[in-house]
């Protein structure tokens, strides 16, 4: 039989999307087909997102089916991503939010932590950038009404505000991410000092008032502990995992183990875990100033999976913007790599 677009196309019906376990073919990433007369194949495939965890696996299962075609010569595969329209077809109509200004947030994630001093805000900020580099919309809802660092984190300067369009707020903007957080309504300086209550009307409040349009996370950072705060939030937001961060000091793994039953009991899936500081690394060797081990064995007794063990870099407190901007340094490429393993969790979930 004779080299065919229609004989390609049928050998890539048998190519699946490693996440969404459905054909190329029938999801519509097939874009295009190319065939010459010399036996050479091109293949375009939309991947549903541009910083798909899996793009590398999908051209070469790809490639090697077309390659299987008899006649074919030669096989090039070229990646590009799908419109939200396409993208939307394949997904479905997303489950009608109660609150309008995450209605479309494709997921929340919330990052949680046992105990203050740990990082959790670092690693926040760290996490979108890196998803946001990987070519997802990203934003981050500062929701730790008692210590809001994510502008700072972020670099932003204290007498910069979000805009009120039509009575919705409009996050800022800053490295491709999105940010809204609390102490963008106070003074400088100024505490919130409000009970249980208030503090859940306010993130309510927050869901309802902050339109943050299409994105495809949104990261929230929750204040420490298992207090009205997280409470609040898991009701509200209705995250679809939590990432807990932890240091390998026993004190900061016995507050996380209270934190993961809290989701647990919430309904709320632990995607995993960070352990931050893990390490010093000085000329070449991993010193462990908090002691070792930490994460690995909570892991396992949480039967989740130690996503990332971050250095302790001093680097990191020194500068106003986020380390995984830095993407050649050791720190950075640890980000990028979370970024990855957490997509590839959400989309396997």
């Amino acid at each position: 039989m004779a080299l065919s677009k229609e004989a390609v196309l049928e050998v890539l019906k048998k190519v699946k999307d490693p996440e969404l376990n459905r054909d190329l073919v029938s999801l519509g990433m097939i874009r295009e087909v190319e065939v010459t007369p010399e036996g050479r194949v091109r293949v375009v495939v939309a991947l549903t997102t541009a910083g798909c965890p899996l793009k590398r696996k999908i051209a070469e299962d790809v490639k090697e089916a077309v390659l299987s075609v008899p006649g074919v010569s030669e096989a090039e595969v070229e990646l590009s991503t799908m419109t939200p329209e396409e993208r939307a077809r394949i997904f479905g109509a997303r489950p009608k939010k109660e609150h309008l200004g995450i209605r479309d947030v494709r997921f929340v994630l919330a990052v949680g932590s046992g105990k203050g001093g740990v990082g959790k805000s670092t690693v926040t900020v760290n996490l979108a950038v890196a998803l946001s580099r990987r070519g997802f919309q990203t934003g981050i809802m500062d929701a730790d009404l008692y210590g809001p660092n994510i502008p700072l984190l972020m670099g932003f300067s204290e007498d910069e505000r979000p805009s009120v369009v039509a009575g919705k707020i409009q996050p800022l903007v800053r490295h491709g991410v999105k940010v809204m957080s609390f102490a963008f309504l106070a003074p400088p300086g100024q505490p919130f000092i409000w009970r249980g209550p208030l503090v859940g009307k306010a993130l309510r409040e927050m869901a309802e008032v902050v339109e943050w349009g299409p994105l495809d996370f949104l990261l929230v950072d929750l204040p420490p502990g298992t207090g009205d705060a997280p409470l609040s939030v898991c009701h509200t937001y209705q995250p679809k995992g939590v990432i807990l961060v932890t240091t390998p000091q026993e004190l900061s793994l016995a507050d996380v183990r209270r934190c993961a039953k809290m989701f647990e009991d919430l309904g709320v899936p632990l995607l995993g875990l960070v352990e931050n500081m893990a390490y010093l690394r000085v000329e070449g060797k991993e010193i462990p100033v908090f002691g070792e081990g930490g994460g690995e064995k909570l892991a396992r007794e949480l039967s989740a999976p130690l996503l990332a063990r971050i250095p302790l870099e001093p680097e990191i407190n020194r500068r106003r913007d986020p380390v995984a901007l830095e993407t050649e340094s050791e720190v950075g490429k640890k980000f990028l790599e979370l970024a990855e393993k957490v997509t590839a969790r959400i989309f396997k979930r």
